[in-house]
């Protein structure tokens, strides 16, 4: 059954996947920045620590152990 739903299932490259999560973090972390600071280096401030939150995500939580079935 679950090579019937695998085979069924769109999947999205891993290099795209990666790229949006870094695009949406950078854009978040400059929304709640602006918003906490209402400021206009909080918006840089922001999206450097969405960056770095979104780089840690994607090369330790992201990568999944092949599945042993």
């Amino acid at each position: 059954m679950e090579n019937q739903i695998d085979n069924n299932c769109t999947s999205i490259d891993a290099g795209k996947a990666k790229g949006i999560i870094l695009l949406v973090a950078v854009v978040f972390g400059a929304l709640i920045g602006f918003t906490a600071n209402e400021t206009f280096l909080s918006i840089f401030g922001g999206a450097a620590v969405g960056l770095i939150i979104a780089a840690i995500f994607n090369s330790v939580i992201y990568p999944q152990k092949p599945s042993d079935r």
